[in-house]
């Protein structure tokens, strides 16, 4: 009896313990917490979005932290902050935006609650209970489409584009003033925005410089005429291509679809003045029509006729135009997606993974070897020898232990000794340089040299990183890290940080006028030479021109300075760059660790930014800097640093080529566009192979663009392709229609010209029915032709 009552005393005392340690959740019921996610509730996996969260308060003045637990895939996990102050009895929205949901990753695991309410700051731990929503529950959008959103005083103007939009992968989302967020990430879904006689003046600053921003990142966006432009585009208006000032009569027949021309002969347009480098895309007679020009990593396009005013809009072929015309056809910039359709999926193993590798001192084999020769061969005779002349071999037990004390503590110390005085900080960031801002991405991997909390701070730029690693456990993404957005700087708390222990936060990051190269070259004779001025701020250690599978190497170039070049070309044209795939060895010495890194970020530059643009076949000339274009650093701790980054630019050279020349597959920039199906992976194995489902699929091949030049004549095309599930076509530009290729080698040499566009694009229609095997492999290109003086 004694012992039960014992146990029972025992068990008590244990479950009082118990709940002395858990965290208090005060009672604040009088808070309720509403949430929309999303685009009408839409959100697409892996990508950034906005929450509108409405606090009510029917108890006393309440000021706290609301945080949301997110997950944008399977390894990657945090929570955002959102500050609130809600006074007695008032009703406050609020809003933010989080950097992606991964749908695998919400409905593999049972959540009961990803939102949290907290008194003052939630550093403070005093959680406190709320009622209404407690959880995103958002719907997902295809993701393997494209994503429209649409700016329009009255949707019905322009019906005949959103009938398009379900016939061409394309989701159409009609946007209202509130759902604009005032955070380019919350724009992050989009492909594409559409404005139609909207006034985009009435918007907040912040809103209109999200929608700035979001093109800078890479978005498209799409502007329609209107009356008053200056008035009507706010801050837009002047980053428009055309600066319309006068309205006149145009003729429809660019309109034209095959074989019908537009019911109406003539419509109002609104014409003016071009920006510098801005480019006609389509004209009526000699009257821009459409036209474009680059914004950053992004692009604009304007109409010069409103893209819903009549007869226009009823006309039942608008859509069928309008999703064949440029703005439409060319490839979306979906930001960094590779390995499927969650950008996030393969970008930690394949870039930032690397950054966790940390070098530190260490004995090599051999001079461990040594050692041990030394200790048991000369040390152990020496002290028997010696002992035994003084008759003192009785001391020998606690010489010997305290030698070999002395021996581990300093092997201990030399090996850890980069660990114990200060955290260690590796960066690695990959960028693309244009019209003088810098997109890219960036890793930030710190090594703790104690325990506790540690707080990252960002400056310099903008970084939306997520918190993430291969050996993360997600199910609450505030136990592990919590990120917070300032007015000049964002900053991320990771929490309970354990001794010697890595933490990494990667993701999108951008500068403004961060400066290029200025690059005056030119091709002839198998001849490159001219110079290249470099006006970024950073000093660059090593500058290479990357062309198909070569590469040459100019040596370094600091901030400010120029190089001269002179080099000699193995073959008449420069192409693209082309990426012969990732390593993924374990890394054994510190000079490895290094060349693996430059390796991954040459991959990753290629695969995540420049194969992901409207950049046409060009080679790149790209340097390595050890100056941060974001700059991170640890709040109260001296952290050692090492920082690298990759920074390219297209080269647009001037050539003077002439003679016969081949071009061989490597040198064809490839890409593929779903119609229906889905891609897998497009780079399963060798550069030819991608995994397909089932469905219909355009690959594009584009030539180099220094054959694109009107002056090349085609001889000969050679296609040839593999496999038994899968049936090809060639596209023919001139009339529309594909030319079957049944057999596995097709030669080509009759009206050749017919199968390049005027961009130098070459599109093969594959259809998948097998089912099983999604490996597909690619059809291999050859192509032949002349380029007279």
């Amino acid at each position: 009896m004694l012992k039960k009552k014992l146990v029972f005393i025992l068990l008590m005392c244990l479950f009082i313990a118990a709940q002395a340690i858990q965290p208090v959740k005060a009672d604040s019921s009088f808070i309720k917490i509403s949430v929309k996610e999303g685009f009408d509730g839409k959100v697409k996996s892996g990508r950034g979005f906005p929450v509108q969260v409405t606090v009510e308060n029917s108890g006393a003045d309440f000021t706290g932290d609301i945080l949301f637990n997110f997950a944008s895939n399977y390894n990657t996990s945090g929570a955002k902050v959102l500050s609130v102050d809600v006074p007695k009895g008032g009703k406050k929205t609020y809003s933010l935006s989080l950097p992606g949901f991964s749908e695998e990753y919400f409905n593999n695991w049972q959540i009961k609650q990803s939102i949290f309410l907290y008194k003052g700051s939630w550093k403070d731990n005093n959680e406190q209970s709320f009622f209404g929503d407690k959880i995103l529950k958002p719907k997902y959008l295809d993701p393997e489409g494209r994503t429209l959103g649409i700016l329009s005083e009255d949707s019905d103007r322009i019906k005949e584009l959103k009938v398009m939009s379900t016939s061409n992968n394309l989701e159409s989302i009609v946007l209202t003033e509130e759902m604009i967020p005032e955070n380019e990430l919350g724009l992050d879904l989009f492909d594409y925005i559409l404005i139609d006689e909207y006034s985009i003046s009435k918007l907040k600053n912040t809103q209109q410089q999200a929608i700035l921003q979001w093109v800078q990142n890479g978005g498209k966006l799409i502007a329609g005429a209107a009356p008053n432009p200056a008035g009507t585009y706010g801050i837009l208006y002047q980053e428009l291509p055309m600066k319309p000032d006068k309205e006149i009569q145009a003729n429809t027949d660019f309109f034209q679809v095959s074989p019908a021309f537009p019911p109406f002969q003539n419509i109002p347009v609104f014409i003016g003045g071009l920006d510098k480098g801005a480019e006609i895309a389509i004209k009526s007679g000699d009257l821009p029509m459409v036209v474009r020009k680059g914004y950053g990593a992004g692009e604009i396009w304007q109409t010069a006729f409103s893209l819903g005013d009549e007869p226009l809009s009823s006309w039942n072929e608008y859509g069928q135009w309008f999703a064949a015309s440029p703005m439409l056809k060319s490839i979306s910039p979906v930001q960094f997606q590779k390995g499927g359709p969650n950008p996030y999926d393969m970008l930690f193993s394949e870039f930032a993974e690397m950054n966790e590798y940390f070098a530190s001192s260490q004995f090599s084999v051999g001079q461990i070897s040594l050692f041990l020769l030394i200790y048991l061969l000369l040390l152990t005779p020496f002290l028997y020898f010696l002992l035994k002349r003084f008759d003192k071999r009785e001391h020998a037990w606690w010489i010997i232990a305290g030698l070999a004390l002395i021996s581990s503590t300093g092997i201990f110390a030399v090996g850890a000794k980069d660990r114990i005085a200060k955290p260690q900080m590796n960066q690695s960031g990959i960028y693309r340089a244009e019209n003088s801002q810098l997109n890219g991405l960036e890793a930030v991997t710190f090594l703790s040299n104690t325990g506790g909390d540690y707080e990252l701070s960002f400056s310099k730029g903008k970084f939306y990183g997520v918190p993430g690693s291969s050996t993360m456990a997600v199910e609450d993404g505030k136990q592990y890290a919590v990120l917070e957005n300032g007015r000049n700087e964002s900053k991320v708390t990771f929490p309970n940080v354990e001794y010697w222990s890595t933490r990494t936060i990667f993701g999108q990051a951008s500068k403004q006028n961060a400066g290029q190269f200025e690059i005056k070259l030119s091709n002839e004779n198998k001849k490159l030479t001219g110079k290249i001025v470099n006006h970024f701020s950073y000093d660059f250690e090593e500058l290479t021109i990357w062309s198909g599978s070569k590469k040459i190497n100019l040596g370094s170039l600091k901030s400010g300075e120029s190089i001269t070049v002179n080099e000699k070309l193995e073959q008449d044209y420069l192409a693209g760059p082309y990426s012969q795939g990732n390593s993924y060895r374990v890394p054994s010495s510190p000079q490895d660790v290094d060349d693996m890194k430059r390796e991954r970020m040459e991959y990753g530059a290629i695969e995540f930014l420049y194969n992901n643009t409207n950049t046409g076949n060009q080679p790149i000339l790209y340097g390595y800097t050890k100056d941060s274009v974001i700059n991170a650093d640890i709040k109260g701790k001296n952290e050692s640093k090492k920082g690298l980054s990759l920074i390219f630019q297209t080269m647009d050279i001037q050539a003077n080529l002439t003679g016969s020349f081949t071009v061989k597959d490597e040198m064809f920039r490839n890409y593929i566009n779903t119609i229906r199906g889905g891609v897998f992976n497009e780079r399963a194995g060798a550069r030819n192979e991608m995994e397909l489902d089932d469905g219909e699929y355009d690959y594009v091949l584009e030539l180099p663009s220094q054959l694109i030049n009107g002056k090349a004549n085609f001889h000969e095309l050679n296609i040839t392709w593999y496999g038994g599930n899968v049936t090809y076509s060639l596209l023919n530009h001139s009339t529309g229609t594909y030319l079957p290729l049944p057999d596995s080698h097709t030669a080509i040499k009759d009206h050749l010209d017919q199968y390049i566009s005027k961009e130098g694009a070459i599109i093969i229609k594959l259809i998948k029915t097998g089912q099983g095997d999604p490996l597909v492999r690619m059809p291999t290109l050859a192509i032949k032709g002349e380029i007279s003086s």
